[in-house]
């Protein structure tokens, strides 16, 4: 059955799951790039912020050069604002200090480890908040997307202390906001939503970068340091524009869980050819492999099941 009338008078989720996949793509090119722009910083804080702040300052200035999302802009109500407030509070600067914090007392293997069931989480909540239904299938995959994700780390290296409860809490309002980003795409574009989560959140962490001390280190930044900054505010950009995007056609489910499954790809990948290493180990090969499987499960079944959806709901209407 041809399905693309329908979809053209409805959110057509096939684009959704395109600009997921996009996502997941930038997502392991950013990784692999701020690997190496962190390191040229004392202060990995002060980098993301400034990174950020580069991406707000991009997103603003496409905002602003539209007149029609002006116009938007005027129209949106206080509770509206209230929610992108929140929004800019939980995924766009709270998330990330908290998370700063809790690898400063623990390590970035204890983060990453409780990090990667994040789209797990967000599953969870958008089922809870959001009424997002998937067939087993899709629970499947992303259950095998977990134990992926954990095929390969460092146990060793995992301290379950104080700094893991930090990671606990910045994964929980990580997904909050990722949450509520969907909510708010129901009522705003996706380019006030972008916008407000990335120059909003970017004045709370420049605000408090100021308050530990550390925004005077801006003066002292080298050509490398501010090259460094400049390109990966630009990759964040369309990071999160593709982000946003992937939310506002599809679902939370998949918007979180194509990119957590394909970007470990493209990052290995790109840190294969830099570092001109033959192989990998057999665990994580095996961890890419799953990781693979699931990517192919969720993009194939969920979306299907979303077309499914978004065509009885078009034809509802009509």
């Amino acid at each position: 059955m041809n399905t693309a009338p329908a979809l053209r008078a409805a959110a057509n989720p096939r684009l959704g799951y395109l600009f997921a996949a996009a996502n997941a793509v930038i997502s392991g090119f950013a990784i692999f790039i701020n690997n190496y722009g962190v390191k040229t910083f004392k202060d990995s804080t002060l980098y993301t912020t400034l990174k950020n702040s580069v991406t707000g300052l991009i997103l603003l200035a496409v905002f602003l050069l539209l007149a029609g999302q002006r116009e938007r802009l005027r129209a949106i109500t206080l509770r509206q604002w209230g929610l992108l407030g929140v929004l800019a509070v939980l995924w766009g600067s709270l998330s990330y200090a908290i998370d700063f914090h809790g690898i400063q007392l623990s390590t970035p293997a204890t983060s990453a480890f409780i990090g990667h069931a994040q789209f797990l989480l967000v599953a969870v909540l958008a089922a809870v908040f959001l009424g997002e239904r998937f067939e087993w299938l899709v629970w499947g995959g992303l259950i095998v997307l977990l134990v992926g994700l954990s095929l390969g780390m460092n146990y060793g290296a995992i301290q379950f202390g104080p700094g893991a409860l930090w990671s606990i809490a910045s994964t929980g309002i990580y997904a909050l906001g990722f949450v509520l980003a969907k909510y708010l795409l129901r009522e705003l574009s996706a380019l006030t939503v972008m916008t407000a989560k990335m120059t909003i959140g970017s004045v709370l962490l420049l605000s408090y970068v100021a308050f530990t001390g550390s925004l005077g280190s801006v003066a002292h930044l080298n050509t490398t340091q501010w090259s460094f900054v400049l390109a990966t505010g630009a990759i964040l950009a369309a990071f999160t524009a593709t982000a946003v995007l992937a939310l506002r056609f599809a679902s939370a489910t998949a918007a979180t869980a194509i990119p957590a499954a394909v970007a470990p790809l493209i990052t290995t990948a790109l840190m294969l050819v830099a570092t001109q290493r033959a192989s990998l180990a057999p665990l994580a090969v095996a961890g890419l492999a799953v990781l693979f499987v699931a990517a192919v499960v969720i993009f194939a079944v969920g979306q299907r099941a979303e077309v499914r959806v978004a065509v009885a709901k078009a034809a509802v209407k009509s």
